[in-house]
């Protein structure tokens, strides 16, 4: 019974300890769940939310000119990133790379930066 009053103890703690935890480790994890096949980073990412990568994939899945899915985004600048996207798996296949940027607490695409064409792999 001894034991299990030990286990249980070390198991608050560290729940306690893991749910206090904030910062990069935390956001990061969470749009890692969130979204395990976007690559996302950058200088800025860490300064990136659940909400900044959530308004990128909603847009981009209203654009007919945009392939699927968001790949990488790389976070440039606080408020600039750019985006890479269609999942390409052999040499030529239709990739789409556009730039975005943050105006009024939201993402928006760049206008003339959508564009779409074959994959160029190097290994």
């Amino acid at each position: 019974m001894k034991s299990l009053a030990s286990l249980i103890a070390c198991f608050c703690a560290a729940a306690t300890l893991n749910c206090c935890t904030s910062g990069f480790y935390h956001v990061q994890t969470a749009i890692r769940f969130r979204y395990p096949s976007v690559d996302l980073f950058g200088t800025y990412a860490s300064q990136w939310t659940v909400d900044d990568v959530r308004q990128i994939v909603d847009f981009s899945r209203n654009r007919p000119d945009i392939k699927k899915p968001i790949d990488q985004i790389e976070v440039e600048r606080p408020e600039h990133a750019s985006v890479k996207s269609g999942n390409p798996q052999n040499q030529g296949d239709p990739l789409t790379t556009f730039e975005v940027r943050k105006q009024n607490g939201r993402w928006i695409i760049i206008n003339g930066s959508v564009n779409t064409g074959p994959a160029i792999i190097t290994s």
